[in-house]
């Protein structure tokens, strides 16, 4: 082990003044007083636990160190060049309390070991790609065979006006010969592409192999020196965690409906990124929904000033409002999720699944078997939660758009941590429906799912009547009437409520009049735009016309627009 020493101040005053009889017996190797060696010992830790953040990840490497009494310089290699610094913490546990004097961190620069497999790598891509490129020509040379042999077919087959027509048993030879040859032709090219294809996937594995090391001649990395004061020998358990950015992970779903039992099952995943030049392997891995606070400084709050409007200065009041309006959303959005229950456990005998943790601010999944995520651009899916929802089903349509039914699940979220804003893959018995995406829903909200059209209930929309008639005593204005008619037919053998949504027009102008004929008003509600919502009920293998009918009247001189 490599020796370094620290001076105390009277031997480096001593040293410094030059004095010669300090540096004789300094050469000799003759202790003195005032002269402390410190141990330089490397350090073999590994990565034990992550916790991700939304741009970031938590790092804790553990490790077990023996030590002997006195100064000791602990020193972690091969850390991550991009860890920040403020965030370094250190601890260190044994029999006895040993201080800690000083941590320091310094980049490190080494030759690439991966040169050696790189070029492995690429000679191996290069033998496949030649391998490929004569299983080609084969291909080619055996196309070409099956096409002579078709030619020489209807050569023999066709014959001149000079030349004598061939026998029947000339024929069957030739076709004797023709089914021998191409049926060996045939095995050949299926022999061809199947070694191709394999070839291909090999080569596929190779690139992706080869695009996940790194081209750089040097490789970057940080060493961390913990200088410690040891008053006894002793074994440490050692915990080394920082904060690295370049990771990331975001939510995803799938939501599974039953029509038959009319449940949900919500699978939760979380989509893990990172490359942060540390590969986590084997770890206990966290996700949290938190931002952490680097630093041990309380941060400055600056003054909050309210002043009259000045027409020079509203722009920057401007910029000043949009930031603390995205201050107190974000600060909304923490006390909203502080008032989540206490945490419960996730569990499902066939799935792993995470465990949440409902924090004053924050939520904390912990994934419960250790998971393995390598630095590069792949991601990692992780299990996070399933949950069982009761689900209320809804059909509804829009006929003046569209011709077809759309079936809408709708659960509460029941946990006591909120589904984040990602993708969801919607499965209706079974088969993917759609995918898309969903807004962060909070414990006790309300989740709508599109789980596509329903071809058991056709749909069949068309206009019946517009007539135009004069209005007035001398005939100085019109009203046109028009009336149309959906047809809904329930293929099913049970009965469903289905929601119709349809408009009246409506006038922005007092000379306009728009008169409602049906639905009448008793039966729906109609919003200020002329929107409204119409309950239909069908009876299983029932068929029922639904009604729109209105009538549009404004003077002669009047030019309308908007009607059909």
């Amino acid at each position: 082990m490599q020796k370094l020493f620290t001076l105390r101040p009277l031997a480096g005053s001593i040293l410094q003044s030059g004095n010669k009889v300090f540096l004789a017996l300094l050469a000799t190797g003759i202790a003195l007083p005032g002269v402390v060696y410190a141990e330089k010992i490397p350090v073999s830790s590994s990565i034990g636990h992550v916790t991700v953040f939304s741009d970031r990840a938590l790092v804790k490497r553990t490790a077990q160190q023996g030590i002997e009494t006195g100064e000791h310089e602990l020193v972690f290699r091969h850390l991550s060049y991009w860890l920040d610094e403020r965030s370094i913490q250190f601890n260190a546990k044994g029999k006895n309390s040993v201080r800690v004097l000083d941590i320091t961190t310094q980049d490190d620069f080494q030759a690439n070991s991966q040169q050696e497999r790189i070029a492995e790598l690429d000679r191996q891509i290069k033998t496949l790609e030649g391998k490929i490129v004569e299983l080609g020509d084969q291909e080619k040379v055996l196309q070409n065979k099956a096409a002579f042999l078709e030619e020489y077919q209807k050569g023999s087959v066709n014959q001149g006006k000079e030349t004598a027509r061939i026998s029947t048993r000339e024929l069957l030879e030739i076709m004797t010969f023709s089914q021998n040859v191409l049926a060996e032709n045939f095995q050949a090219l299926r022999e061809v592409d199947n070694k191709k294809t394999a070839l291909q996937e090999e080569l596929q594995a190779l690139q992706e192999k080869r695009g996940q090391l790194s081209t750089n001649d040097v490789v970057r990395s940080k060493t961390v020196v913990v200088q410690l004061d040891a008053p006894a020998k002793d074994s440490l358990d050692l915990t080394l965690s920082y904060v690295v950015p370049g990771a990331t992970w975001r939510s995803s779903y799938d939501a599974h409906y039953d029509s038959a039992s009319k449940s949900l099952k919500l699978f939760y995943y979380g989509q893990i990124s990172q490359q942060t030049g540390e590969d986590w392997n084997n770890v206990q891995l966290q996700l949290s929904t938190a931002q952490p606070v680097i630093g041990a400084v309380l941060p400055e709050l600056d003054r909050w000033v309210v002043d009259v409007r000045k027409p020079r200065e509203e722009a920057a009041i401007l910029r000043a409002r949009s930031k603390a309006v995205q201050e107190q959303r974000a600060y909304a959005t923490g006390a909203m999720m502080a008032v989540a229950p206490a945490p419960v456990e996730m569990a499902d005998s066939t799935f792993n699944t995470a465990t949440a943790e409902a924090g004053l601010t924050n939520t904390v999944f912990n994934i419960e078997k250790p998971v393995s995520v390598p630095t590069g651009p792949g991601d990692k899916k992780v299990a996070v939660s399933v949950s069982d929802l009761k689900a209320e089903q809804t059909y509804q349509l829009v006929p003046a758009r569209q011709e077809a039914v759309f079936l809408t699940v709708k659960a509460d979220n029941s946990n006591s941590y909120p589904l984040l804003q990602g993708n969801l893959n919607a499965f209706l018995d079974g088969q993917l429906i759609a995918s898309s995406d969903i807004k962060t829903v909070f414990p006790a909200e309300s989740i709508e799912l599109a789980m596509g059209t329903d071809q058991s209930i056709s749909v069949k929309r068309e206009p019946l009547k517009r007539f135009t008639e004069s209005t007035g005593l001398t005939s100085s204005g019109k009203r046109i009437s028009y009336e149309y008619q959906t047809v809904i037919q329930n293929n099913k053998d049970q009965a469903v409520d289905i929601v119709l949504h349809d408009r009246f027009p409506v006038s922005r102008d007092e000379k306009i009049d728009v008169k409602r004929i049906a639905p009448a008003d008793r039966d729906i509600k109609v919003k200020d735009d002329g929107r409204f919502e119409q309950p239909v009920k069908l009876a299983a293998k029932e068929k029922k016309t639904v009604l729109l009918k209105f009538s549009v009247g404004y003077p002669n001189e009047v030019e309308v627009i908007g009607l059909p």
